[in-house]
């Protein structure tokens, strides 16, 4: 009984650790595939320091790395990623909400592996926009159908921290990450201001004009900038008090400025960039633009970035740390344009898919590999053993013994008659 129990572990021990050591030799990651130059971005984070990462969507996929070398991450099956945002205090956390789902993912080890967070089932839809508040670890998720919601990042999961349905689909969600509390969410039509750290959200009434823009600066103290339809641009540090930041920009009286995009660069605080036009014309509107502005004082004043753009811009992507560096994406095309200083790349994305080597060999096949070997030599031995055993046995019972080669002697009992 025991010698059959030995079999059967021994056997086990053997096909698990073949089968590991298979599985792990067989593990051929995909082609690494790096693009030159992106060409339909939908959403993007830019690094917060001159030397870090930034993280794009293009085509519904994402990319890691910077203008001119963008390389692929994998992501979960079958998910069209809408949008992304990064953690500032942890370079390895990732976040990224599905266009086709209602469901956020979360990486901590960018993007190696995935933590799907579902928000609902009451809507169909997806999401939108995406903002991290790093000192209070929350995340503000925007959807096409079912408003805002609120999810708190505790290490181990994520915790639903609350639900806004809004009746317009969100197209932009910032927040700062001092601890001010700062959080606004742009629909086409309003803007929307946090409560208790985003448990309730309050329609902004005083802002005089329709929100087109968001940006936010994480200085002392925080400050959001709002472009508007004919406003300008707008700044507020505590979410209700307004001033007008247009010195610069052209704004005249009897003119209608409208501020397409906005965007902050999160290395300097003092640096944004606020792309401009004309609207003219009451039953219909004609849009002419202007350009690209730049600020280096945290708008108190603007300065010509780059005149008579091609199309009208919709979003500015910064170069961190590198100032009059941007790159915009257009009403008619999502190829970043370079704009300032940027550098130029082929209007043609540059595709390289680095070839496949042979799969390096892992410490867990060695491992795999080793019990196999000892497994196997330990059956071997015991299957010899037994076998040798078996055989001197059957020799044994074919020998006939001492007791039987001798001859077997009959005797008679002999009575012995006394007379």
């Amino acid at each position: 009984m025991l010698r059959k129990l030995f079999f059967i572990l021994t056997t086990a021990i053997l096909v698990v650790a073949v089968f590991t050591g298979i599985v792990s030799a067989l593990d051929v990651r995909q082609p690494l595939v790096i693009k030159t130059n992106l060409e339909n971005v939908g959403s993007f984070a830019t690094a917060t320091h001159v030397t870090g990462i930034n993280y794009a969507v293009d085509n519904g996929e994402l990319f890691a790395g910077r203008p001119g070398e963008w390389r692929k991450l994998a992501t979960p099956e079958n998910v069209i990623v809408g949008a992304v945002a990064t953690d500032s205090s942890r370079p390895n956390a990732l976040y990224v909400g599905a266009a086709n789902e209602m469901a956020v993912y979360r990486s901590t080890d960018r993007g190696e592996q995935w933590m799907r967070v579902p928000l609902t089932n009451d809507y169909v839809g997806g999401v939108t926009s995406l903002a991290f508040d790093t000192t209070n670890h929350v995340l503000y998720v925007g959807t096409d159908t079912a408003g805002i919601f609120r999810l708190r990042d505790v290490g181990s999961s994520m915790i639903a921290g609350g639900q806004t349905s809004l009746n317009e689909a969100v197209k932009q969600v910032v927040t700062d990450s001092t601890g001010a509390g700062l959080a606004f969410v742009r629909t086409t039509m309003n803007l929307y201001r946090a409560e208790n750290g985003g448990l309730n959200w309050t329609k902004v009434e005083n802002l005089g004009s329709s929100p087109t823009a968001l940006a936010v600066v994480n200085g002392t103290p925080a400050t959001v900038y709002v472009g508007t339809t004919d406003r300008g641009v707008v700044s507020t540090q505590d979410g209700s008090t307004w001033t007008l930041e247009n010195d610069g920009l052209g704004m005249m009286p009897g003119t209608r400025l409208k501020v397409d995009a906005l965007a902050a660069d999160p290395a300097q605080l003092d640096v944004l960039y606020a792309a401009i036009s004309y609207l003219s014309g009451s039953t219909q509107v004609h849009e002419a633009p202007v350009g690209v502005t730049m600020s280096t004082n945290g708008g108190a004043s603007w300065s010509g970035l780059a005149n008579n753009t091609p199309q009208t811009v919709a979003e500015l992507m910064p170069v961190a740390g590198q100032t009059g560096s941007v790159y915009a994406l257009t009403t008619t095309s999502r190829t970043p344009l370079a704009i300032g200083k940027a550098q130029v790349f082929s209007d043609s994305p540059a595709v390289v898919e680095a070839p496949v080597s042979a799969p390096a060999t892992t410490g867990t096949s060695i491992l795999a590999w080793i019990i196999a070997g000892l497994a196997a030599a330990s059956l071997t031995f015991a299957l010899v053993y037994d076998a040798a055993r078996r055989s001197k046995l059957a020799a044994r019972a074919s020998k006939p013994s001492a007791r039987q080669s001798q001859p077997v002697v009959h005797t008679a009992n002999v009575t012995a008659n006394h007379r």
